[in-house]
């Protein structure tokens, strides 16, 4: 009799025990912002900030990190992924296909722009022949003198790749995320991380990551107010990975910059 009520009361536990917040990412290295790769432990800003809110809402944070196409294909032919995250409304249009996906606030602001060696600072839109990029990014601020030829569009493989080919001046600039060129110089190199700086003379490009869903309104409203709610808290831990006061976190609502918890720090 005591064995038949413990099943039944660990069947009940059971019962009641949140379910996992289940999100999947792009597999690949952005850090800061994130890294998901096989075989290692996510880590990054976007993760903390996942991590904070599954915790918020009693729930524990799976990832799951695909290519590209299997996440999206994973998306759309299962019931197990809740959230994706980053996305936004104008990525993989073509993957997304007909599906009618719900986005959340902007959850992380970011600026892609142009870098260039520093000594070369200021030298203008015309100085640039040839832009660098890795490959499958879409340098969207170019797209002009791309398609009309004033630009020669130069892809990579990798961050390092086109690090190595500005140092070597076979191109001119190079069109990636400042934050993540700088984190990689820090940490890849011994170049310093203002090697390469933003010149602001020069085309770059506004957007977010957002949290997307095709099936949990209701969690991207919890996500929304989540976001709200803890905006100093998440300044604080932009300042923790090293994104204070980078020209993206400048474009957030509440800059890392400014936050109380950072007084004293530049």
């Amino acid at each position: 009799m005591k064995a038949c009520t413990l099943a039944l009361l660990l069947l009940i536990l059971g019962t009641c025990e949140a379910e996992p917040l289940r999100v999947g990412l792009e597999s690949q290295d952005y850090l800061p912002y994130y890294r998901a790769l096989p075989g290692r432990p996510a880590e990054g800003y976007a993760i903390a900030l996942l991590q904070r809110f599954a915790s918020s809402q009693g729930m524990t944070l799976e990832l799951e990190a695909l290519p590209i196409n299997r996440l999206h294909r994973n998306l759309q032919t299962t019931d197990r992924l809740m959230l994706v995250f980053p996305d936004n409304p104008d990525w993989s249009r073509q993957l997304k296909g007909s599906q009618h996906m719900q986005y959340s606030r902007p959850a992380i602001r970011i600026i892609d722009g142009s870098l260039v060696l520093r000594e070369h600072l200021g030298r203008g839109i015309d100085s640039v022949r040839r832009l660098g990029t890795v490959r499958g990014f879409t340098p969207e601020a170019w797209r002009e003198r791309l398609q009309n030829g004033q630009v020669q569009l130069v892809e990579a493989s990798d961050i390092g790749s086109l690090v190595r080919m500005i140092l070597r001046l076979r191109i001119d600039a190079l069109y990636a995320n400042p934050e993540v060129l700088r984190h990689y110089l820090k940490q890849q190199t011994d170049l310093g991380g203002d090697r390469l700086v933003l010149d602001p003379d020069l085309p770059l490009a506004r957007t977010a990551f957002h949290a997307s869903s095709l099936k949990h309104p209701e969690l991207l409203e919890a996500f929304d107010r989540f976001l709200a709610e803890h905006a100093d808290e998440l300044a604080q831990l932009r300042r923790t990975h090293g994104l204070a006061c980078s020209p993206s976190d400048l474009t957030e609502d509440s800059p890392a910059c400014t936050a109380p918890a950072a007084a004293g720090t530049p």
